[in-house]
């Protein structure tokens, strides 16, 4: 299991590998407390396939935080229950809603969607639906950081890295030596990965959503409170 992280300088940085059996939500938590132990605070998105352990965790670590459905898993989901005939045009039809410039207006063009596809693959269109909310999160956060955040292509090519290296070898001594030879493949892989712009205007905006998220949170959970909006005479002007 690995995570990776996009900083608030733009750089790419490997943050864990650690060895499990299978993605449970035990097994993810472990892996969370620990990077939280170590000092990482609460990102203001989280970008995983729908592995159900994985999301149970991120959601239980980071309640504050958005979490973003990878797109590029979600969409093979979807094409996969359609016959060839319409792949195309359904693929281009569901990336329409995805790709839109707000959640408003994605939800807007989903409904267009669902009418016009429901009767024919009525299973391709409830994969569609499910968990909606989450594949349109990142519309929340900088349109330039979009590609980066919206699919886990980082890790999974990382993960290719590591089954490039890793197949050659018919079997390792002990658990520390697989472990060390998929951490040494990815940390290498790191190590060329490009960071992203990332501008003041960009901190501003996430400095926003991450205090929205910590409203909505504090909302959900009944702690709301009432701004108290105060003003400095300034020169005649009232500044809050």
């Amino acid at each position: 299991m690995c995570l990776w992280a996009i900083c608030g300088d733009g750089r790419k940085r490997l943050l864990d590998v650690t060895r499990g059996n299978k993605e449970s939500r035990e097994a993810w938590l472990e892996v969370l407390r620990d990077l939280v132990s170590r000092g990482l605070r609460a990102p203001v998105l989280m970008t995983s396939d729908g592995a159900p352990g994985l999301t149970a965790a991120l959601e239980e670590m980071f309640p504050e935080a958005l979490r973003q459905r990878c797109l590029a898993h979600k969409v093979r989901n979807i094409t996969g229950k359609v016959n060839d005939q319409d792949l195309a045009q359904v693929k281009a039809d569901v990336q329409s809603a995805y790709y839109a410039a707000n959640q408003d207006v994605a939800l807007l063009v989903a409904d267009a969607i669902v009418k016009k596809w429901q009767p024919i693959y009525p299973t391709a269109m409830a994969s569609f639906l499910d968990d909606f909310e989450a594949c349109v999160a990142y519309l929340r956060c900088p349109p330039t950081h979009a590609k980066y955040i919206r699919t886990t292509n980082l890790a999974e090519r990382s993960i290719e890295e590591e089954r490039r290296r890793t197949k050659t070898i018919p079997r390792f001594f002990d658990e520390k030596s697989g472990l060390k030879l998929c951490y040494a493949a990815l940390i290498r892989a790191s190590e060329r990965w490009q960071r992203i712009t990332i501008s003041d205007f960009d901190r501003t905006r996430l400095a926003a959503v991450r205090e929205q998220l910590h409203q909505e949170y504090l909302a959900r959970q009944g702690k709301a409170t009432i701004g108290v909006k105060s003003a400095t005479k300034t020169g005649g002007t009232a500044v809050a």
